[in-house]
């Protein structure tokens, strides 16, 4: 009887697209359980602000580190197994562990150090699995389809986030965090096994024991520490690649505020139960997203420039909206359209967001450097949440939701000066073969 091979990443379209959005399923699991879920358990359980602030600040710090992980990726290599497949598989196994070991130990409300610091290991895992699943997707999408995939891919880690931000928001209070680890386990486990099973190009071995061969030419080469440095840096230091990094920071850090300061606000003010408002945030999250799917043969057709201010400004009217409306913040309606209008507006931005930074990135050190942006994008956004626990004793109903309008309203502004072609020409500059001596002489004059 004849083994059944499926298809390859490179040769089925359907099975790339089912692919990376299962993908940013498995990653979106623990970001529900980590920044939706928690947040608003330890809220509901009386911890203050400030210490709200700094376990989401801390837990998410791996994702601002992710530029770490790039490099690792270019410079060592599995080339038989496929580009990016073996760290999509060891750090989908790390995750498993990590989530595993947390419902084997537990923990309560009062183990606050405890449960900050595994959340952390957590998402070390979880960052990984990011920044290899972004290098596979630069490395197997055409162009053309980028648009198309980032929406599914979105969507399936807001489904990801969603579903696990109201499941464990549910079993936290119910059961405790054992029950809620050991749930999320289950959904990284049959996602790994689609890693395990699917390969990026016919004829590579679907394990290290099994039979296959090198199948991309590029995976061979060798790329020194030195050579990706120099390379990287110049390429990060070009004006939209820079300008780009400005726009990020007024987004990420809003979010940041956005994700720490309402559930305090409605739990601790209001009077919201923890899991009242991890359902409805992951409701208005997933109902964003599924929505966010159609728009993506729109940003493939017209660019993703436009519709990246579009949600800007979305943004900016649905943050401003809510700060004007302050007294009838105790009206549940308010918060409930209020978090959909957000939610809508981030996932245009997130869209936009990931199709922009693949299309300026130099396939030289495409992995690298989209990890370096993607890295920037949760430094922010830890550095917004930290800000918030600092800044929030002397801010008064309103006053967060002005200041993460303003912010929105900046990144669209600064958008308007993006000129893609202009990079475009840049980068065709840049790889004309020059040796790295003299490629690094010149990287100071660039700023």
């Amino acid at each position: 009887m004849s083994k059944v091979v499926l298809p390859s990443l490179m040769t089925s379209r359907r099975l790339r697209l089912f692919a990376f959005t299962s993908f940013y399923v498995a990653q979106g699991l623990p970001i529900g359980l980590i920044t939706v879920a928690m947040p608003a358990w330890l809220a509901g359980a009386g911890a203050s602000a400030g210490e709200v602030a700094g376990f989401v600040a801390i837990s998410t710090l791996p994702w601002g580190f992710k530029l770490f992980a790039g490099p690792m990726m270019d410079r060592f290599r599995f080339p038989t197994l496929g580009g990016r497949r073996p760290w999509v598989m060891l750090a989908q196994m790390g995750l498993l562990v990590a989530l595993l070991g947390l419902a084997m130990i537990g923990g309560t409300t009062e183990d606050l150090a405890f449960l900050t610091w595994s959340c952390f290991v957590i998402n070390c895992f979880a960052a990984v699995q990011d920044v290899a699943v972004d290098g596979m997707a630069i490395d197997v999408l055409p162009e053309d389809e980028r648009g198309r995939a980032n929406a599914l891919m979105a969507f399936g880690q807001v489904a990801g986030y969603a579903g696990s931000g109201a499941l464990c928001g549910w079993l936290l209070v119910r059961y405790g965090v054992s029950m809620t680890a050991g749930a999320m386990t289950v959904g990284v486990a049959a996602i790994l096994l689609i890693a395990v099973l699917l390969r990026e190009r016919d004829g590579e071995k679907l394990l290290p024991w099994t039979a296959g061969s090198v199948q991309h030419e590029e995976h061979l080469l060798e790329t020194s520490w030195r050579s990706i440095a120099v390379n990287l840096v110049r390429v990060l230091v070009l004006p939209m690649s820079l300008l780009l990094m400005l726009v990020t920071l007024c987004w990420r850090i809003s979010d940041g505020i956005f994700i720490t300061a309402i559930p305090v606000v409605l739990t601790q003010e209001f009077g919201w139960a923890s899991s009242e408002y991890s359902t409805w945030y992951s409701n208005s999250s997933f109902i964003a997203a599924m929505c966010g799917v159609f728009l993506g043969p729109f940003i493939d057709r017209h660019g993703a420039r436009r519709f990246f201010i579009a949600g800007f400004l979305a943004c900016a009217i649905s943050y401003f909206t809510l700060a004007l409306m302050s007294d009838a913040w105790n009206q549940k309606y308010v918060w409930v359209l209020g978090m959909f209008a957000v939610n809508f507006s981030i996932k245009i931005i997130f869209v936009s967001f990931i199709a922009l930074h693949m299309t300026i990135c130099w396939p030289k050190v495409a992995a690298t450097q989209f990890a370096v942006y993607m890295a920037w994008s949760n430094l922010a956004r830890s550095f917004g949440a930290k800000a918030y626990g600092e800044l929030s004793p002397y801010l008064e109903a309103g006053q967060e939701t002005m200041i993460m309008a303003g912010l929105s309203l900046l990144g669209a502004v600064l958008l308007a000066f993006l000129k893609l072609e202009g990079h475009r020409e840049r980068l065709k500059r840049l790889s004309l073969p020059r040796p790295v001596e003299d490629a690094l002489s010149d990287v100071p004059a660039r700023f």
